[in-house]
């Protein structure tokens, strides 16, 4: 009989793991799957996507994925000097998402009015330079987000961009150029702990020089691996944090 309840929770706990989220060096998260996905041929996908830009880096990084063929997605702000870059991301064929217009995270997260003021305003530039409304966006410090009391109306933001019609995209894969990365190989270490994922979504910065630097060698390593590299969109599969 202790036999049989032994077996009957081990049985149990390789159930429950599962289903429950995953953990990386970066902590738990779940990918979420839209309704109809089907999986790529090649079974694994990774998505390169560039925060806090456009910055002075920006054409650049253009000029390395032009060079490799290789598409990203940039989620961009609206307080820079650079915002005219916007344009080139689009006519480069990149997918463009939403940070937020001030990346101030006590006025974001001060408020859910506070925080859809502010999106609505990158919205607007995104649309005067692209000519598109973007309905993929990133939480400023993801939706694991601590600074500025985000936590507060996390959830409440969560319900009311899906019932907007957005779809808001966390990472599973952090370069931490913005921190503490000081070289390319230390970032590149950063990229090489996620594992094997069929799914992996990578936060870099066009902000950063580091960024240019250790670029090629994240498009090399991925593409070593077998990966398709892809723009995210609203049928894409979105990693988001649980903790």
């Amino acid at each position: 009989m202790k036999k049989t309840i032994i077996v009957c929770i081990a049985l149990l706990a390789l159930l429950l793991s599962a289903f429950s989220p995953k953990n990386t060096s970066i902590g738990a998260f779940s990918i979420i799957y839209p309704e109809g996905y089907e999986a790529r041929e090649s079974s694994k996908v990774v998505y390169l996507t560039f925060d806090d830009g456009p910055a002075k880096y920006t054409p650049e990084i253009l000029e390395i994925l032009t060079k490799h063929d290789v598409p990203a997605t940039f989620f961009v702000v609206g307080n820079t000097p650079y915002t005219h870059y916007i344009s080139d991301i689009a006519e480069n064929s990149h997918a463009i998402g939403l940070h937020s217009y001030s990346h101030n995270f006590r006025q974001i997260y001060s408020s859910a009015q506070a925080f859809f003021d502010d999106l609505q305003k990158i919205d607007d530039i995104v649309y005067e330079l692209a000519g598109i409304r973007s309905n993929i966006m990133r939480f400023p410090g993801g939706s694991s987000a601590r600074a500025g009391g985000a936590q507060r109306i996390m959830e409440q933001l969560k319900e009311e961009l899906s019932e907007r019609g957005y779809q808001y995209f966390d990472w599973n894969c952090d370069s931490s150029d913005k921190r503490g990365a000081k070289t390319a190989h230390q970032a590149m270490r950063h990229i090489k702990a996620v594992g094997d994922e069929d799914v992996v979504i990578v936060l870099m910065h066009d902000t950063q020089a580091l960024t240019v630097e250790y670029l090629p060698l994240v498009i090399e390593h991925f593409r070593g691996l077998g990966y398709e590299f892809l723009p995210l969109c609203m049928g894409s599969p979105a990693v988001h944090h649980d903790w």
